[in-house]
């Protein structure tokens, strides 16, 4: 259905037309590095493997390490000359891989470089900047990784890359760490790779404006770190000398407006309008239109296709869309969904719905996702000087996302996570949750908690006898899951990241009340997915500002992009009183200023 000739009637819910019948709808820890050398070593000379050393290969292969070093071992003391050292440098990197670090030194003493085949040699060099690191002698570890990168072989160059960032950031060149983080992600895949780019981004946000506006200048064009350094001092407000070569525009589409305003031509949204969660789907599609007719200005030829949710149903969606002359295509909403279209080559750019570890050229991942609002809970304590907590979740999938995110963004920035504990959906478990923390009660600085409001309501008032009572407590939005006001006293106190459109801060469709009032696919538990088609509008209209750097309020918080094209939400925050969520006190999403905010006083805006 081709949008935008007649007025928005908020009575009459939209339907999706097909033009044709259709029905589809980090950097490495110390100690820790597993060195991928090569997939696994070559024979020594020009040679086929011997059977004993196609057995120590095998070992590796499998992961026996230590057995392996040993065989590896055996065959050196029988070989001489090149053979001999080769083995021992098998050795050493099996001893390395099984944890001894001291052995490992050992046997790659007794494997001289100058007798190894080139492609070992460098071999040798990254297992020993390797031990150099482990040993904290990070410029010996430099000065062993000073090749060209192409004249490290494809196998190793992952590893080489890695070592070299955490050699860098060591000696105090975080620009160069980055530069190293941002060459090995394309090595990577997946998830991956965009903890490689968002590590980059990471070391680039700790490069003082003086030294980023100096280093960008000496980065070649196709440098992989151009564009995150670019983003980065963009974000700065960072004038820099640089030109780059701006994209041709695309046919029939017009520049940018100021504002970073610049929809497709023509856009694709692939949702489930049938089928078990067509409910989400009409949610979705009413969140957006919301969006498409609040715009004023040119506005792209809409079309809305039914996903079925099934992956099969995505698919044909996809093709029917560029079939037709889509130039974006949104969605899918679902996580099968999503995956298969993921799974292939996507011909135009593309804004999934749902979460991709990295999105694909020119396009970005839009999710809800329980792992983000982990992350932010976590986010808010490093923000407030809080680096210690306890956790407690539920066992389900969505709960175990939630603490996975909250796990992995507090250790990225410093923070530890003291101890976690399992809770049962109806709270039975209460006691025998809180008893194993309360040995960490005085260490810990807050309590984190991914469940439902039944069980909360259960375990909340059963803190202080375990010592945790004076303990400020943040939770998910999933705390709204069973909410009701008349008992929701016992989650007094509680905070949880929430949609600053619900609490009346954000930008949104008009007031959140006044809007459910009109649609039923605004209200209730609907209301989220209605804020979030709002946004992915706004995402897909703002996409090429978005992935420079910008960013947008928006109905669900305030809106970026980061370094692997996952959108970033930063949402307002809610604090239960009396039963019912109010903003918290210091949780509204504030103005847009450039006065740079007062340092937080730790432990501030916590109860």
């Amino acid at each position: 259905m081709i949008l935008g000739l007649l007025p928005w009637n908020p009575r009459m819910a939209p339907t999706a037309v097909p033009s044709r019948p259709f029905r589809p709808v980090v950097l490495l820890a110390p100690g820790l590095l597993a060195l991928a050398l090569a997939g696994c070593a070559s024979v020594p000379a020009d040679r086929s493997p011997t059977a004993a050393e196609q057995q120590a290969r095998a070992l590796a292969d499998s992961g026996r390490h230590a057995d392996a070093a040993r065989a590896w071992g055996v065959l050196a003391a029988q070989a001489g000359g090149a053979d001999a050292a080769t083995f021992h440098l098998y050795a050493a990197e099996a001893l390395w891989r099984a944890g001894d670090a001291g052995a490992a030194a050992a046997a790659l003493a007794q494997s001289p470089r100058r007798r190894l085949p080139p492609a070992e040699q460098v071999r040798h060099d990254v297992l020993a900047a390797a031990l150099a690191l482990e040993g904290g002698r990070a410029a010996d570890a430099l000065s062993g990784l000073s090749q060209a990168p192409r004249d490290v072989p494809i196998g190793l160059r992952s590893d080489w890359y890695a070592l070299r960032a955490r050699a860098l950031l060591a000696t105090g060149d975080r620009f160069g760490a980055a530069a190293a983080l941002a060459a090995r992600a394309p090595l990577l895949d997946g998830e991956a790779r965009a903890r490689a780019l968002r590590d980059a981004e990471r070391r680039l946000k700790e490069v003082p404006d003086a030294a980023l506006r100096q280093q960008v200048g000496f980065l070649a064009d196709d440098d992989a770190l151009l564009p995150l350094a670019l983003r980065e001092a963009r974000r700065r407000g960072l004038a820099l000398d640089r030109r780059t070569a701006a994209a041709p525009p695309a046919a029939d589409r017009p520049p940018p407006a100021t504002d970073g305003y610049h929809p497709p031509r023509r856009m694709a949204v692939l949702l489930p309008l049938s089928g078990d969660f067509a409910a989400a789907g009409q949610a979705v599609r009413d969140g957006l239109l919301a969006g498409y007719f609040a715009e004023s200005r040119a506005r792209p030829t809409v079309v809305f296709l039914d996903t079925a949710g099934t992956a099969a149903g995505a698919r044909e969606a996809r093709d029917l869309a560029v079939a037709e002359g889509a130039d974006l295509l949104v969605g899918p909403l679902g996580r099968d969904e999503v995956a298969a279209l993921a799974s292939e080559p996507m011909p135009v750019a593309w804004l999934a719905l749902n979460r991709t570890p990295v999105a694909p050229p020119g396009g970005g991942s839009f999710a809800l996702a329980p792992e983000d609002e982990g992350a932010a809970a976590a986010q808010r304590l490093l923000d407030q000087g809080l680096t210690r907590a306890l956790a407690i979740a539920e066992p389900d999938d969505t709960a175990q996302r939630a603490l996975a995110g909250f796990r992995e963004r507090l250790s990225a920035e410093g923070g530890t996570l003291l101890l976690t504990a399992a809770l049962d959906p109806v709270g039975g478990t209460a006691a025998q949750a809180l008893a194993p923390l309360a040995p960490k009660a005085t260490e810990a600085q807050a309590l984190f908690l991914a469940a439902r409001a039944p069980a909360v309501r259960i375990l909340m008032p059963q803190r202080e006898a375990s010592g945790l009572g004076m303990l400020p407590v943040l939770s998910t939005s999933l705390v709204q899951a069973g909410a009701d006001p008349r008992l929701d006293r016992e989650l007094e106190g509680l905070q949880y990241p929430e949609l600053p459109w619900l609490l009346g801060l954000g930008a949104g469709p008009g007031e959140a009340d006044a809007v459910a009032r009109r649609l039923p696919s605004a209200r209730g538990s609907a209301a989220r997915l209605f804020a979030f088609g709002h946004d992915a509008w706004a995402v897909a209209t703002y996409l090429d500002a978005l992935r420079g750097g910008a960013t947008r309020r928006g109905a669900t918080g305030d809106l970026g992009v980061d370094a692997a094209g996952v959108v970033e939400r930063q949402p307002a925050w809610a604090v239960f009183r009396a039963g019912m969520p109010q903003p918290a006190p210091d949780g509204a999403l504030l103005p847009a200023t450039t006065d740079a905010p007062a340092p937080p006083t730790p432990g501030a805006g916590l109860p």
